[in-house]
């Protein structure tokens, strides 16, 4: 069974965890990817964009735009996948590298950027297992 039941709830609970890390630490990540990153979503369909805020160091470190509001900025970074395959890897349970090996993310553009990133990554896992044992958003 899926975990996202539709695109709101996609929206509402990944969605609403990525705005939570607009503020945190972790979130001045995205400056290192030196552009917007998009994820497209399929089961359900959902399209999410981190576009970074200048300048590096404040917060928020980057916008989420939603649906069609993530159309009109072109990505540096694509990452394309099924919700699912979202969802467990925020957890901390699909590493990228084995991923994108076995096809299920598809990466478009300069992924080296992105790799980068994935060693700080360990600190988000818990927070978003956490956001989700919590129930999301109020």
């Amino acid at each position: 069974m899926a975990f996202f039941a539709d695109t709101e709830a996609l929206y509402r609970i990944l969605g609403g965890f990525f705005e939570t890390l607009t503020t945190a630490e972790e979130g001045q990540l995205i400056h290192r990817v030196g552009g917007p990153v998009l994820f497209l979503y399929h089961r359900p369909e959902g399209r999410l964009l981190w576009s970074p805020l200048p300048p590096p160091g404040q917060r928020p470190a980057f916008r989420v735009a939603y649906g069609d509001d993530a159309a009109g900025e072109p990505p540096l970074l694509t990452f394309e996948q099924d919700a699912d395959t979202a969802h467990r890897f925020w957890l901390g349970e699909i590493d990228l590298a084995q991923a994108l090996a076995r096809q299920q993310l598809r990466a478009i553009g300069p992924l080296s950027r992105a790799m980068k990133l994935l060693p700080h990554l360990d600190s988000v896992y818990p927070r978003y297992a956490a956001w989700v044992a919590g129930g999301g958003p109020a």
